[in-house]
């Protein structure tokens, strides 16, 4: 018959003896509830079972009928629950503090105060080199030479003049006194005179045009010597032994190492920062640790136009000798410690229109709104911000470009690198 097992039939007791007990069954229940109900042919692995099917499909289910409401109260363990999902937007947020004193450090090097670009008068070759970088040398001292040897030839050709128009002039000197008392006598008349005397002025001229050319050539031949100005340090030389130089070129750069001062370049943005800064102060790479009081001397009225930034000077309170010209230093700037000014990642700051806005959250509603703030200096991947938060509140640090006002968020740990 349709529906019904094969194989020979099972007599009523072979049936109950290969029955499973009611223990084994419920056993069978709570197993493939622990399992995760996976699929089987029949609801229990037990009914896989030749014998188990004849049971169930004969009158031993009869038996342990009272089982069945037991499994079908289990079933419903198998079903996974609902989860609510949270819709609101998740923000990773930092709390903010005052920064007082915040410090912004620039590049710079040491340079003096008095520094300057010497060279030769006259053109020439250079024949003998008597200092080398980083020379001491005190004023007067001799630098470098020229070859000398045009300079004297024209120097001994300008004395011969000089000693012709000198004789020159001692002739006429004397026709012009002869010529004088001849007058008085009646020999010559007064237009005689007057050429004897107009001979003797040109001559007297002719000396003087001679004694300064004179004068003149030996400048010249002195100027074949470089010496030094004032007492300083030689930073820069740029002229060798051999080399022709041109008047006026610059050769030697000798500076006052009792005036050290620090020339940094500035953004347009640190201006303000720096002249408005409460303290500056000076180190250098070879005396980690130490720093000197600077104070603001000067600032380039106008940008580099490679760089865009300001040249500034800053006058360095330090030792004789503390300080090697043309080192590398730090210029460190610090803030006024009762400025509220505080520092912020740069990813919490959103700009746009030429206004900047950060995104504050209030704890107790979860609520963002944005709040227009004024900033500072940049430093790596902080940002200095001047005013428009207060320290204590909490602002998002990323995705601030998907904010909207008003909105509710949630809070994400962002993992540190």
């Amino acid at each position: 018959m349709a529906g019904r097992p094969h194989g020979p039939a099972l007599s009523a007791t072979d049936q109950a003896e290969r029955a499973p007990s009611a223990a084994s069954l419920l056993h069978s229940v709570t197993k493939c509830v622990s399992d995760g109900c996976r699929p089987a042919p029949f609801p229990w692995p037990c009914m896989n079972r030749p014998a188990s099917a004849a049971f169930f499909h004969g009158d031993g289910m009869a038996r342990f009928a009272h089982i069945v409401p037991i499994a079908l109260l289990l079933l419903p363990a198998c079903r996974d629950e609902p989860q609510v999902r949270d819709e609101r937007r998740a923000v990773a947020v930092q709390r903010i503090g005052a920064d007082a004193g915040i410090g912004t450090t620039y590049a710079g090097e040491i340079r003096s105060a008095f520094e300057s670009q010497i060279g030769f008068e006259v053109a020439g070759r250079i024949v003998e080199r008597r200092i080398d970088l980083g020379s001491s040398v005190h004023a007067g001292q001799t630098l470098l030479r020229l070859d000398n040897s045009d300079y004297a030839r024209a120097l001994d050709s300008a004395a011969a003049q000089s000693g012709s128009a000198r004789t020159a002039a001692a002739v006429q000197q004397a026709d012009l006194a002869r010529s004088r008392e001849l007058l008085k006598q009646g020999f010559i008349s007064p237009a005689e005179f007057d050429q004897q005397k107009a001979a003797a002025v040109q001559a007297q001229a002719q000396l003087r045009a001679a004694g300064a050319q004179s004068g003149t050539a030996s400048a010249q031949l002195g100027r074949t010597v470089l010496t030094a100005p004032r007492a300083g340090v030689v930073t820069q030389i740029q002229g060798e032994v051999g080399q022709v130089v041109g008047a006026g070129q610059a050769i030697v750069t000798l500076a006052d190492p009792s005036r050290p001062e620090i020339a940094v370049a500035l953004p347009e943005g640190s201006l303000d920062r720096v002249r408005s800064a409460s303290r500056l102060s000076v180190s250098v790479w070879s005396s980690p640790g130490r720093h000197y009081a600077a104070r603001l001397r000067s600032i380039s009225g106008a940008a580099d136009p490679a760089t865009r930034t300001f040249a500034a000077r800053l006058s360095v309170d330090a030792p004789a000798q503390a300080l090697l010209m043309g080192e590398t230093a730090e210029l460190r700037v610090e803030g006024d410690a009762g400025d509220a000014a505080v520092r912020v990642p740069l990813t919490a700051v959103l700009q746009s229109n030429g206004r900047a806005q950060a995104w504050v959250l209030d704890q107790r509603t979860m609520v963002v709104q944005p709040r227009a703030v004024q900033i500072g200096a940049a430093q790596g991947d902080m940002l200095t911000i001047r005013s428009g938060l207060k320290p204590g509140e909490t602002i998002v640090t990323a995705g601030v470009h998907l904010l909207r006002a008003g909105e509710k968020v949630r809070i994400v740990q962002v993992p540190q690198s």
